[in-house]
């Protein structure tokens, strides 16, 4: 702690107490170390759910030469404890200052938490523009999905970024930032140094020119690289199960522990950024998931088990029976109806699974072939047969509207298609929750404009009228603008930085009022082929041309079959001169 400064007790008791409930908590000494402060941009109850940032937390701790804590977005009530008493935002395991650390290493998955940044920095007393944090440190860095996919719309705020996977990707960081201590050089010189890193992204190493919406050109510093290229492991087993690595119950799920079984789905789905961001899809060993399976079943007695397609994982049946024969419960974050069978939805009744959680993702045949999700309602209503036949009388469904080449009739179908799950289902209960589709970098569809929000007003007005008399269907829907900002945000370039830094403080509202020419060209407008996208400058190993292709085949309503790994190259990423460093 830094002499002098001022910390409120009331603050730092709230902290010790949630410690005090945590179990898994590591604790190391700063002497000598590298030290990490990893950022949760929202509470600490969303951020220990999150297996990404229990992940990336274990892996940090597991360096030598390195020391990770944790700190996360304060509530209302606490951020007025921050400014009533001069505190500074601190870490949770020693409540040091944010700002004495070597790196304040921001983990984001959602893009919706773009505006809790500047809120962190403000309240650690860390200048929320890269350009104005002049000294050695802390530097400012951000990895996770949703920069991953797209890091430009905070490219002014971050010193770095570490783009792709997080198993292999922070050694040679730590490295590189120890030796540039020990040699005295300046931010500069470490920033080139860590541009030597094949995933890490310095954004000040590339100016942007402009032309409206667009973008005219990108100049590269002399020296820095052309390309950055995703880390991502075929291995996953070199690396220990992503599970709640410090429980606690003061978690959104705090009854389950979590576990990730697989990564990666190769079903091609093309509105899916995740799919596609993951490709190709791995599995983990059974062994090790039992033995993670076992220690949470110890911990907590239910277990969950997610992935990017989970069902499909190849022992989903032996873990199953394995948690079940431990008298445990097991959970699945989500089910594909083509993988169900009476034997796993037995299982999974056995295991005290309550709810079925299905994404038909549009109520037409023609919509889900667009999507490439080719399933007849025949086959729907096929597995919800299925479904009641095990007992189960709750249904969770999502769909999709303001999908590309959509008509009114299509939302028509959403109605039509639940009532009929509805009939077979009887006196169970259905949940529906719409979304507006938002285009997604790396995706087939990142060319497509966002539907006007009047016509997804409509369609989402039809849907909720179509179940207005019916008992036992409840309809949940994101909003129109709300997917509005989301959709400018995903895809946006580097000048969406100081928005998000003037909507953490105002609101959205004025700052759309202020700046509607602009969004709105972004939001509508639909991208060309050849067009320079604002992430082009990553390589996940996907092939742009072939996203293209998929693109135009989805606009036709044309299907394309499941990858076959090893076996297929279509999309690039399995080709061996994806991986230019070693793996």
């Amino acid at each position: 702690m830094e002499r002098g400064l001022p910390i409120s007790w009331k603050l730092k008791k709230k902290v010790k107490e949630a410690l005090a409930k945590e179990r898994g908590t590591v604790y190391k000494d700063h002497g000598g170390k590298v030290r990490v402060c990893l950022i949760y941009p929202n509470s600490y109850s969303l951020g220990m759910t999150n297996l990404g940032f229990q992940t990336v937390y274990h892996l940090f701790n597991s360096l030598d030469g390195c020391v990770a804590e944790r700190a996360f977005l304060p509530g209302k009530e606490e951020i007025e404890e921050f400014a009533r008493t001069s505190t500074s935002l601190f870490s949770y395991e020693s409540q040091t200052p944010l700002r004495e650390f070597d790196i304040l290493a921001f983990s984001i998955p959602f893009e919706d938490d773009y505006t809790n940044i500047p809120k962190i920095l403000d309240l650690a007393g860390v200048p929320v523009l890269s350009g104005e944090r002049t000294g050695f440190r802390p530097l400012v860095a951000a990895g996770g999905v949703a920069v991953s996919l797209n890091p430009e719309p905070l490219a002014e705020l971050m010193d770095f970024f570490l783009i792709g996977e997080g198993e292999g990707a922070l050694a040679p960081v730590i490295d590189i930032f120890r030796d540039a201590n020990e040699k005295g050089l300046s931010k500069k010189e470490t920033l080139k140094g860590l541009d030597s890193v094949p995933w890490a992204y310095v954004p000040s190493f590339y100016q942007y020119v402009f032309d409206g919406a667009r973008i005219k050109e990108v100049r590269v510093e002399a020296g820095a690289k052309e390309k950055v290229t995703a880390l991502k492991d075929f291995n996953l087993d070199k690396y220990p199960v992503p599970q709640n690595f410090i429980m606690t119950p003061d978690t959104e799920f705090k009854d389950t522990f979590l576990i990730e079984v697989e990564r990666g789905c190769g079903r091609g789905c093309r509105f899916c950024a995740a799919g596609f961001l993951y490709l190709p899809p791995r599995w983990r060993d059974i062994d090790n998931v039992k033995e993670a399976v076992k220690t949470g079943l110890d911990g907590s007695g239910k277990v969950g088990l997610v992935g990017t397609a989970v069902s499909e994982y190849p022992q989903i049946i032996d873990t199953i029976e394995f948690g079940v024969e431990r008298e445990g419960e097991v959970t699945l974050s989500s089910l594909r109806m083509d993988r169900l069978d009476g034997n796993l939805l037995g299982l999974l009744k056995k295991s005290g699974y309550k709810t079925i959680t299905l994404a038909p993702e549009a109520g037409s045949e023609r919509m889900r072939a667009v999507v490439n999700k080719g399933m007849s309602n025949d086959d729907i209503l096929a597995s919800i047969r299925l479904i009641k036949e095990a007992g189960f009388l709750k249904l969770k469904l999502y769909f999709l509207i303001g999908l590309p080449s959509e008509e009114d009739s299509d939302a028509e179908a959403i109605v039509g298609l639940t009532k009929d799950m509805k009939s077979v289902l009887e006196k169970g209960e259905i949940t529906l929750s719409i979304n507006p589709f938002i285009p997604k970098p790396f995706t087939p569809f990142q060319w497509q404009a966002f539907e006007d929000p009047s016509v997804i007003d409509r369609r989402l007005s039809i849907i909720q009228k179509g179940f207005s008399k019916v008992n036992g269907v409840n309809v949940k829907a994101l909003s129109s603008r709300e997917a509005f900002i989301q959709a400018y945000i995903g895809r946006a370039d580097r000048r969406a930085g100081p928005l998000i830094i003037e909507a953490s403080s105002k609101g959205w509202s004025r700052v759309i009022k202020k700046n509607s020419g602009l969004l709105n060209q972004s939001v509508y407008m639909e991208r060309a082929r050849e067009e320079r996208l604002p992430w082009d400058m990553i390589d996940h190993g996907v092939k742009k041309p072939y996203l293209w292709k998929e693109y135009q085949k989805g606009l036709e309503g044309r299907l394309t079959a499941p990858c076959d790994v090893g076996s297929c190259f279509r999309c690039g990423v399995c080709l061996p001169e994806y991986f230019n460093y070693e793996n």
